[in-house]
């Protein structure tokens, strides 16, 4: 089965929040980040797919514009 492109950005995207929001709460309540192994036993979803969400999900910088004063 093959996925949209938009579709597969959507999920890395919606992955990265999650992953975020585990690392915070990992930040706040151990005083350090998860590692990939661990924040991939939490979600189920395995290392591969975490490292790329991290990637894929962020937003695109390339399509940010300077900003100059």
């Amino acid at each position: 089965m093959h996925m949209s492109k938009q579709k597969q950005e959507s999920l890395y995207s919606s992955s990265f929040k999650q992953i975020q929001f585990i690392q915070r709460l990992a930040r706040k309540k151990h005083k350090k980040s998860p590692t990939i192994a661990e924040i991939a036993a939490i979600t189920g979803d395995s290392e591969e797919y975490i490292l790329e969400s991290m990637e894929y999900g962020q937003p695109n910088l390339a399509n940010i514009q300077p900003y100059y004063h």
